[in-house]
């Protein structure tokens, strides 16, 4: 497996008008409000089933994916899934395990965390299942968490398990989203390695030419909404400072104000349910590409 940072910009999917019958098959763990899954299914593959435990997100699933199947619990669900009537069989199995054990803003438990530690319990359910492909998504926390025994012990048990394959981070901004979210994407298949071109990047002109990787990313990379605005972290220096002539006392009211602890005005507990459930999506622009070259497999 090997790791790769800057992806080739969101490439066309075939239109595929096939049934949900023939389309291939996904089933997603940690499946959150369906970030993940609505990216296969724009790129032509029919979501089976979806295990998540958050109630909030299990609303938003029920609504957005009426199709699937829903469970709550990686822990508990896969006698459920193999009293389906095709035994919970799919094609590809994805998910976005819990970050917060391996997160650079955590603790750092890794994988012997009770969040991240939930991995295990995914490997079992695609043990049972063997799904021709599994892809599986953290923050890149993952990469040095403990030293790297993290990401060895992951490719190593996908690699017990059956699969080979790679890994790569890849950046939501380069996929028209405004938003600066690198993530670790693992592609692996069953006794068969995922289409390289996951691994590849369109060649521009401008690269081909000798410019800098940063010179020619500046077209393709989507602004952020706080691109530009000064940082608010104590340990800021002064090229970060704003200048404000005369600024002392220039503070309006609000702004000399402590930062609320808590909720917002105006955003009730379920507001920052649903904006929580938002930020730990995955980017579906980026399991959209990701799903476009797996696509190729099963219609080649």
């Amino acid at each position: 497996m090997n790791a790769q940072n800057n992806p080739q910009p969101t490439q066309s999917t075939p239109n595929l008008k096939q049934s949900s019958k023939s389309k291939p098959s996904v089933g997603s763990l940690f499946a959150g409000i369906g970030g993940f899954d609505l990216g296969f299914e724009n790129a032509g593959f029919h979501t089976s089933w979806q295990v998540e435990i958050d109630p909030i997100c299990r609303a938003v699933l029920s609504d957005r994916f009426p199709h699937a199947t829903q469970f709550d619990d990686v822990q508990t669900c896969l006698p459920k899934l193999q009293a389906l009537p095709n035994g919970g069989a799919v094609d590809v199995i994805i998910g976005g395990f819990p970050c917060q054990d391996v997160s650079m803003a955590g603790k750092r438990a890794g994988l012997h965390g009770r969040r991240t530690g939930l991995f295990f319990d995914a490997i079992e359910i695609v043990k049972a299942i063997k799904p021709r492909f599994v892809v599986l998504e953290n923050v890149t926390g993952l990469i040095n968490s403990n030293n790297g025994e993290d990401l060895q012990t992951v490719i190593e048990t996908l690699a017990q398990c059956g699969y080979v394959g790679f890994w790569r981070v890849l950046d939501s901004r380069y996929f028209g989203v405004p938003q600066k979210r690198r993530r670790v994407f693992l592609v692996a298949g069953l006794r068969e390695y995922p289409p390289f071109s996951l691994m590849a990047d369109l060649g521009s002109v401008e690269r081909i030419c000798g410019k800098t990787e940063s010179q020619s990313s500046w077209a393709d990379a989507h602004h952020t909404l706080l691109a530009g605005v000064g940082s608010s972290a104590i340990n800021i220096n002064c090229a970060d400072i704003i200048a404000v002539p005369n600024g002392r006392g220039q503070m309006a009211i609000r702004e000399r104000t402590t930062v609320d602890d808590g909720l917002c005005k105006g955003l009730d507990e379920t507001n920052a349910c649903e904006a929580r459930a938002a930020g730990n999506a995955v980017c579906p622009q980026v399991a959209q590409f990701i799903a476009s070259h797996l696509m190729t497999v099963f219609y080649s």
